[in-house]
């Protein structure tokens, strides 16, 4: 309506003009009626009117956002669409309609070469690209590849972001945009880029080995177009258009990952739900009338991935390009599979996923993770025996472990290793019962345990050691650092016991004719026959 009304005060005023410009010629006022074919009336009212001088422009609601919606057209070229979105969250209060007339004025027209456009049946054909692009990851410009397959029928689109776009990379790709759309086209159209087509022949192409792996394994039909010939595959390319301007222009992302779910999320909620320009239609309506055109899936998954056999080393790590990553150490020995793909490298013993490391540049690095390094020391022979050493403390024990790694964590063995040869010193059961003291306090140290202690003498004067008692000290002290598939304690403190059981008692002063002498004949040979009495001199 406004741009109406405009119009046609336009041509009131240039009619006027002209009446005003006749008149001065001289002529008459029926003699400019007939030649603008108007009333003598309106001519007259005009000739009476004076010129007014132009009325000064009527505010707009656009003016407080001109700059902005300039920089935003001819800086970071938006369409339209956007560009609203971008003024409401602003404060702009305008309608759509002022905002495209205005744009419309000063935005650069495109050229255009024409083209046939051509139209497939359901199922029959599909188009494949890539694109490059510069986005920001993580405010740091990058250079990124969208592959991106479209459907002919449907103009249903899947789209992924690469770092590299290499062979396998792509393969992969297409994996993806098969199992989301739910089968593949009969027939793909490629241009010749180097992942699909190794050389080029007047009669044929030699196709990348792995790719063609990729086509005998689902069964479609891969059409390389002539070079320089895009507009064969126009629908994929005015889809990195569309892309280009819907999602890519004025974003940043934190990374590779957050751009790859964001593109998902756009293709969901906008691409695939959108009304088509040229079908008028909804791709994702489309795509379910298509869906049973298509090739159906294979049983087994492609795997694009680049596979190694090699050995877990006795660093518990596996040897790829020049770099060592790590699995969990009890796989040290074992034979593993490494799998590359998209930069990630995967590693498999016995057919499961046991580590997962970035690939990294460069030569000769080495990748630990965190947890295999714990895993490492935790399973270590010397703190493994330490521990289950203490452990024999008693159940005072495992509590006050646990307060002794969150307190000190590395030097937990140091304190471990000396309240041992405390419980050396002055007996286990008064160690037990200063842990369990200490451990009511939270004071997790040799230190505390010590001063506790010495703080409680013992109740009672400890017995008198006889040379059988003396040896399970002895035992003790020579297992510490001994692990523990060793004999426990108390199978030496049994045969102790036993051995004693065996001695006969001491004999005393009246019962040992060899008392006074200190002379006992061994315990099992025949003690010396008595001497003869002598006879007397005759």
């Amino acid at each position: 309506m406004c741009e109406r009304r405009r119009r046609r005060r336009e041509r009131r005023e240039r009619r006027n003009v002209l009446i005003r410009r006749l008149k001065a010629e001289g002529k008459s006022i029926r003699a400019i009626a007939r030649e603008l074919a108007c009333d003598p009336k309106l001519v007259r009212r005009v000739l009476k009117q004076r010129p007014r001088a132009p009325a000064p422009p009527r505010p707009s609601l656009l003016d407080p956002f001109r700059p902005l919606i300039r920089e935003l057209v001819l800086v970071k070229e938006l369409t339209c669409v956007r560009i609203l979105r971008d003024l409401r969250a602003v404060g702009y209060r305008g309608g759509y309609t002022i905002l495209k007339v205005y744009i419309r004025s000063f935005r650069p027209k495109a050229t255009r070469r024409p083209h046939l456009r051509f139209e497939t049946d359901a199922g029959e054909q599909g188009q494949v690209d890539l694109s490059p692009y510069s986005v920001l990851l993580g405010e740091v410009p990058t250079d990124v590849v969208c592959f991106s397959l479209v459907l002919g029928f449907s103009r249903w689109q899947f789209i992924r972001f690469m770092l590299h776009a290499e062979a396998h990379a792509v393969c992969h790709c297409h994996v993806l945009a098969f199992e989301e759309a739910g089968g593949v086209p009969h027939d793909i159209l490629y241009d010749r880029m180097k992942q699909v087509v190794l050389e080029s022949y007047r009669d044929g192409v030699i196709f990348h080995p792995l790719f063609e792996a990729l086509v005998a394994h689902y069964g479609f039909r891969a059409v390389p177009l002539a070079p320089g010939y895009k507009e064969g595959k126009g629908k994929v390319e005015n889809g990195f258009k569309y892309l280009e301007r819907s999602l890519l222009q004025g974003r940043e992302f934190h990374d590779l990952a957050d751009l790859n779910a964001r593109a998902a999320r756009w293709l969901v909620e906008e691409a695939r739900v959108r009304i088509h320009r040229t079908t008028q239609r909804r791709p994702v309506d489309l795509l379910d009338e298509e869906r049973p055109h298509l090739i159906a899936l294979p049983e087994r998954r492609f795997d694009a991935a680049v596979r190694e056999p090699h050995v877990v080393g006795d660093d518990f790590c596996v040897a790829y390009l020049n770099h060592r990553y790590s699995v969990p150490p009890r796989y040290a020995g074992r034979q593993a599979w490494v799998r590359v793909l998209e930069g990630q490298l995967e590693i498999e013993v016995a057919g499961e996923s046991v580590a997962m490391h970035p690939v990294c540049p460069g030569r000769f690095g080495r990748h630990i993770l965190p947890e295999h390094e714990a895993e490492f020391r935790a399973s270590s022979t010397s703190r493994h025996v330490l521990a289950a050493q203490f452990l024999r403390l008693g159940s005072a024990a495992e509590v006050f472990i646990e307060g002794l790694r969150e307190a000190h964590r590395g030097a937990a063995g140091y304190h471990m290793s000396r309240i041992l040869a405390l419980a050396g010193r002055v007996g286990v059961p008064r160690v037990a019962e200063a842990l369990r003291h200490a451990s009511r306090y939270g004071a997790f140290s040799y230190q505390a345990v010590a001063r506790i202690v010495a703080a409680r003498p013992p109740a009672a004067p400890p017995p008198t050691v006889t040379a059988a008692a003396s040896v399970p000290s002895a035992v003790a002290t020579w297992l510490k650092g001994a692990g523990s598939h060793q004999r426990p304690l108390s199978d030496y403190q049994r045969l102790v016991h036993s051995v004693a059981a065996v001695l006969p008692p001491p004999a005393t002063a009246e019962e040992d004719p060899h008392g006074d002498r200190g002379e006992r004949p061994p315990a099992g040979v025949p003690a010396p026959p008595e001497p003869a009495p002598r006879r007397a001199k005759p």
